[in-house]
């Protein structure tokens, strides 16, 4: 009994003969035309709106931390030298006597209303 014979039936025999006879050569094959089948497909595939959002707001980010990088540094500075006029204010009201001097105002205060 005959199989019938149609284009379809000789390709499909025909590969399955070139299969057995080199399974090695069939295999890369089969692996190239994968990769390059997925290849196609991601590269056809349209991007969703979420990366392009994403990749301009990554973008707004790293400019603005480019011009905000000079503020912190000059605002490190101002408290740096702010928390030293501090610093250096309290050991002039140290300095002073304040204790002394507010007992001496109260006394002259208190000697008024006597």
């Amino acid at each position: 009994m005959k199989t019938p014979s149609s284009p379809i039936h000789e390709c499909a025999s025909k590969l399955n003969r070139l299969a057995r006879e080199n399974p090695a050569a069939t295999f890369l094959v089969a692996v190239g035309c994968g990769l390059a089948v997925g290849y196609l497909v991601r590269t056809l595939r349209p991007h969703p709106p979420e990366s392009r959002t994403a990749r301009v707001l990554t973008d707004i980010r790293d400019r603005l931390q480019g011009i905000a990088a000079p503020v912190q540094r000059q605002a490190e500075h101002l408290i740096e030298s702010g928390s030293s006029a501090v610093n250096d204010g309290i050991a002039h009201l140290r300095d002073l006597h304040l204790e002394r001097g507010i007992r001496r105002l109260g006394l002259r205060v208190r000697n008024l209303f006597r």
